[in-house]
């Protein structure tokens, strides 16, 4: 009878193991949620960045077509969503102005929290995150950057 007893496999995890797996997951989510939040920041800007690229194409191909004639130095707010491009230098008619948001229905909010642009300068850092973008048309070229709220 005690040979029986005696005979019976212990089964399980001690407590002291659970504690340690629990520690070691602790310390690898330590490690890893800020990293997440970074790479998802990043994935924003470049989202972001890649928006502004869209709406610079779209505009040069208006611009190019003749669809929308605007004078060098024209700068445009657009916001997206609201179907309103407003011309900052009042250059712009509310026809083409219309052609421009019909062109650019599709482009999403800027998400990020840095000011990007198309014309190659380093990504700044927005207190309050952006909301639209502004079109700056000089000679042909088409600068595209998200705006601070």
């Amino acid at each position: 009878m005690i040979k029986r007893a005696n005979n019976k496999k212990k089964k399980g995890f001690t407590l002291i193991e659970l504690i340690i797996v629990l520690a070691v997951m602790a310390i690898i989510a330590l490690i890893a949620i800020p990293n997440f939040a970074a790479v998802r920041n990043n994935s924003k800007n470049k989202a972001d960045l890649q928006s502004c690229e869209t709406i610079k194409r779209t505009v040069l191909m208006l611009v190019s077509d003749e669809t929308v004639i605007v004078k060098t130095g024209t700068t445009i707010s657009f916001v997206p969503g609201t179907a309103t491009a407003k011309n900052d230098t009042n250059e712009l008619s509310e026809e083409e102005a219309g052609k421009i948001d019909e062109a650019l229905k599709e482009v999403k909010a800027p998400q990020g929290n840095k000011i990007v642009s198309t014309d190659g300068t380093k990504p700044i850092d927005a207190t309050s995150g952006c909301d639209k973008y502004s079109i700056t048309i000089n000679d042909g070229e088409v600068v595209v950057k998200t705006v601070e709220k």
